[in-house]
């Protein structure tokens, strides 16, 4: 039998598909992971829009690192291969950050419209003036130096409360 260019084709999907079938078949996330998840709150209000980290305090555990973001009410729920997929069980240290970037003593949301009020988007500035400015108390944001630890149990954890203060 004469395979021409169509069958090449249909047996070159196959193989392909078979492939990557094969490759999928165990390429959920890594195995051991529990739900982690909670809220962040700093001085009694939600925290929107902050990074979580939490960083394996276990010798040898350093790509276990799991992280979130907050929503609007501060809820976050952990990842460390795919969204939502949890975290390790065992003791973290923990960070919380959240970011804004400040050009000239605004955000650079607030810099763009105070220079561009029409909005055609032809606002030019200097990236050097550009810092990142934490809007949380910085020990918060330090691995080595957190005061925050967080045990993940066996089981997991859906009520994780993280609680920051001045």
């Amino acid at each position: 039998m004469k395979l021409n260019r169509f069958h090449f084709a249909i047996v070159a999907l196959c193989a392909v598909a078979l492939l990557v079938v094969g490759c999928n078949k165990n390429s959920g996330s890594r195995p051991g992971l529990v739900k982690a998840e909670g809220v962040v709150t700093y001085n009694g209000q939600p925290v929107a829009d902050a990074i979580i980290e939490m960083r394996p305090v276990a010798e040898g555990a350093e790509n276990c690192v799991a992280v979130g973001r907050t929503d609007e009410m501060g809820k976050f729920v952990m990842m460390t291969d795919r969204p939502g997929d949890g975290a390790m069980p065992g003791k973290y240290k923990t960070v919380v950050k959240k970011q804004v970037e400040m050009i000239d003593g605004m955000t650079r949301d607030e810099y763009v419209k105070a220079h561009d009020p029409d909005g055609k988007g032809d606002v030019i500035f200097d990236k050097n003036k550009l810092k990142l400015e934490n809007l949380l108390p910085a020990s918060y944001a330090d691995p080595v130096n957190t005061p925050l630890e967080i045990e993940i149990p066996e089981k997991g954890n859906k009520k994780i409360e993280i609680t920051l203060q001045d």
